[in-house]
């Protein structure tokens, strides 16, 4: 097929949409090559230092982009004097848009040591370009033997577990909003499992938003 018809067909399709992936995709070269991060390159599941176990539950790593992020961000009101925990932060991409952002704390969990050891050089690289920025924290751990502290805020999300990791999450936080009532945003890009929250007794969908290739589910639990 020529370049060209090829060209006709996608942009047939859903334009708009292609358009803002193409955006995207330049602002991610963009991002990472203002501040000298490590960001964009995918990580497949059997590449990830984590026990097999852990593999059957994991995604590969594949960054939120930051134009889907900035767009997501501009549709939510959120505090910002709270805590913005990224569950699944990978190479910490989400930790310094949301510092970006102006979160006073940001805390990024993730199962990988070397993803985690990869998320803390770009936490200094982006810190001494920007050297007023926030805290910015990586904790390395199983998400289940995390435990929530109740300064919880933000829990932002891209599809990192299976179906039996998230159902076991969301009950760690839900237990989380009984033991430290609060104010809370649960923000998921690419949710494979919106069942899980159907009717839920804390959280209650406040927004489907979909930009380029993503589609973010927005729940709020308000105390």
């Amino acid at each position: 097929m020529a370049t060209t018809e090829f060209l006709k067909r996608v942009f047939s399709t859903r334009p708009t949409s292609t358009i803002q992936s193409a955006l995207s995709v330049y602002d991610d070269y963009l991002f990472d090559k203002r501040y000298q991060l490590d960001t964009r390159s995918e990580v497949a599941i059997n590449d990830l230092d984590i026990s097999q176990e852990d593999k059957q539950h994991a995604d590969k790593y594949k960054p939120t982009r930051a134009r889907y992020f900035r767009k997501i961000m501009e549709k939510v009101v959120l505090p910002r004097d709270g805590v913005f925990v990224d569950v699944g932060c990978g190479k910490g991409r989400i930790l310094l848009l949301a510092a970006e952002q102006g979160f006073d704390q940001v805390v990024g969990l993730e199962i990988s040591p070397a993803l985690c050891q990869i998320a803390e050089r770009n936490v200094e690289t982006f810190k001494e370009a920007r050297p007023k920025t926030g805290s910015i924290k990586v904790v390395c751990t199983n998400i289940l033997d995390y435990q929530m502290d109740g300064s919880e805020t933000v829990l932002f999300l891209y599809s990192p577990f299976g179906y039996s990791v998230t159902e076991r999450f969301l009950e760690m936080v839900r237990k989380s909003l009984k033991d430290h009532p609060r104010d809370l945003c649960l923000i998921i890009d690419e949710f494979r499992f919106p069942e899980l929250l159907a009717g839920d007794d804390y959280f209650e969908q406040s927004l489907i938003y979909k930009y380029g290739a993503a589609v973010f589910h927005v729940y709020s639990h308000i105390s």
